[in-house]
């Protein structure tokens, strides 16, 4: 892990590690301390003991007064010259102790799912569905106090109770709290939506704060900066679930329904348009909004068009 850090710090990490690393460091306040610690200490590790200007005696003299005060004792030797090469050697196993001391604390578990979805069961038996793409960083102190993951990207949750325990997802920047509870989280460049399935669900972003229980959904638009309670048209827990909008022999009005709860759009379907019935499979995450609506008007042999967050499917 030093390794990560040190090229997190030379910024020689991909993209993917990098966010990995970030998501680390958000984790939990005691990564902060590790990473800086570690930098510290490589950045020592690589001063040539030649470089000029430097005091070596003065140096050692206040490790010398670090280590009394950490064990209480008031006596300062100072070493002669020719005992500079073992005082390196000592300075230089003292920082590699440190150093393991510092990775042998305890880190976040990150979980990460690829191309498929990761299924996770916590320490508290919440169950957690990652889906593609996703990272969940859990602190190291998970469960005991209190439940505290960090999320990138979707994810389905199932909470489990514990009124002593709040649960909290830090998703972007939102804060999302929870006592038991199933809802899925959706993040994309424009919304931030949590869906409530069961139970109470409290979203705080700045000063900010509502809450939504189920066939309802959080929405933050990312632009306006702004947290909202919306009510579901439909249940679409199964489609978030499986992240398949799957329509067969069912009218465009209620079709249309679903894509408005799934990505926070509008859609206005001209009257005779309505009660016409397509079938075909939509994967969510994967297909936008756009070529949804496109592949509903070209089914039906309609067109359409946009402006802004509305679209318009006419004959």
């Amino acid at each position: 892990m030093e390794h990560k850090l040190i090229a997190f710090y030379e910024q020689t990490l991909s993209a993917s590690e990098q966010q990995e690393v970030e998501l680390w460091l958000e984790a939990d306040a005691n990564n902060k301390k590790i990473y800086d610690d570690t930098i510290t200490i490589w950045k020592q590790a690589k001063i040539n003991p030649e470089y000029k200007g430097m005091n070596k005696q003065k140096a050692w003299h206040q490790l010398q007064q670090q280590l009394g005060a950490a064990t209480g004792s008031k006596k300062v030797y100072r070493l002669r010259p020719a005992l500079w090469k073992m005082g390196a050697i000592a300075a230089s196993v003292m920082a590699v102790i440190i150093l393991a001391i510092f990775i042998d604390k305890p880190r976040p578990a990150l979980y990460t799912a690829e191309a498929a979805t990761e299924n996770i069961k916590l320490q508290d038996n919440s169950q957690v569905t990652l889906f593609a793409n996703a990272t969940l960083a859990v602190a190291s102190d998970f469960n005991k106090k209190h439940r505290t993951v960090t999320l990138s990207g979707d994810a389905f949750f199932d909470i489990a109770k514990n009124p002593q325990k709040p649960f909290v997802i830090h998703s972007g920047d939102v804060d999302v709290a929870v006592l038991g509870t199933s809802f899925t989280i959706q993040q994309n460049a424009r919304f931030q939506t949590v869906f409530v399935h069961s139970g109470k669900v409290k979203a705080t972003f700045q000063n900010q704060s509502v809450t939504a229980t189920a066939q309802q959904k959080i929405v933050k638009d990312n632009s306006a900066r702004q947290l909202k309670v919306v009510a579901l048209q439909t249940n679409i827990e199964a489609v978030l679930k499986s992240r398949l909008l799957r329509v067969k022999d069912d009218r465009i009005d209620s079709v249309v329904q679903m894509v408005e709860d799934l990505y926070n759009v509008e859609v206005e379907t001209a009257p005779e348009l309505k009660s016409k019935k397509i079938t075909s499979t939509y994967v969510i995450g994967v297909e936008t909004p756009d070529q949804i609506i496109d592949g509903i008007a070209v089914t039906i042999g309609a067109s359409w068009s946009k402006k802004n967050n509305r679209y318009l499917i006419t004959k």
